[in-house]
């Protein structure tokens, strides 16, 4: 338990500073575009490291995840998030609409190292604008649920460091009430392990569970 304390704590107090470096990041991309391939960067990262931990970049390693959680968060409704935003079609519907978006602007461009940069920055922009309108109207880690790069560590890391649960979780929903993503650890109670894809094994469940019934696997 002391561990999960420890590692929790060690991460919010680092969102603070990738939080400004985000904005700083972002301003900066529409001043020098080239700052724009920061964002394959995080496709990189986020990709990697799900073939072995699922979505442990988008904890708090995401700058733009660290921007939600610190900032966002203060004037965020915080509430429910409607189905839509997770079911498979409107994922996969947005990173058609990025992708598509992102080549027609690339190929005008294409072998300019400068000027390719400003499609990224673009993206990175537009998206972020989206992912604060409706985390303000839902739920600041609301673009988790349909972040391309997220959906690809979801498929990518399925199953991979997988949250156990064993049989002295009373069903209190106190986990459910910390999860950023809005999963119930405790309705995988009968499985003995979550596999949700979602999962951001950020460890929050684990640190506020009262009996102390959650942890983390490797295998």
């Amino acid at each position: 338990m002391n561990d999960s304390i420890s590692q929790v704590q060690s991460r919010k107090n680092m969102q603070p500073w990738l939080s400004l470096s985000f904005i700083l990041l972002l301003a900066g991309g529409w001043l020098y575009y080239p700052l724009g391939y920061f964002l394959l960067a995080c496709m990189a990262g986020a990709m990697g490291i799900g073939m072995v931990k699922g979505r442990y970049w988008c904890d708090w390693l995401c700058p733009r995840g660290s921007f939600f959680d610190t900032l966002l968060s203060k004037i965020s409704r915080a509430g429910k998030v409607p189905a839509l935003f997770r079911h498979p079609a409107f994922r996969l519907g947005w990173l058609a609409v990025l992708m598509t978006m992102l080549t027609m602007q690339l190929i005008p461009v294409w072998g300019d190292f400068y000027l390719m940069g400003k499609p990224f920055v673009m993206v990175l922009t537009i998206t972020t604008i989206v992912g604060t309108f409706f985390g303000i109207t839902y739920h600041q880690r609301i673009w988790c649920m349909f972040c391309p790069m997220g959906t690809m560590a979801n498929w990518l890391g399925r199953g991979k460091m997988p949250l156990t649960i064993n049989d002295a979780c009373s069903q209190c929903g106190t986990c459910e009430k910390v999860c950023r993503m809005q999963i119930n650890p405790g309705s995988y109670q009968e499985v003995g392990q979550v596999k949700h894809g979602d999962c951001l094994k950020c460890s929050y469940c684990v640190d506020s569970c009262p009996q102390q019934a959650l942890s983390f696997s490797d295998k």
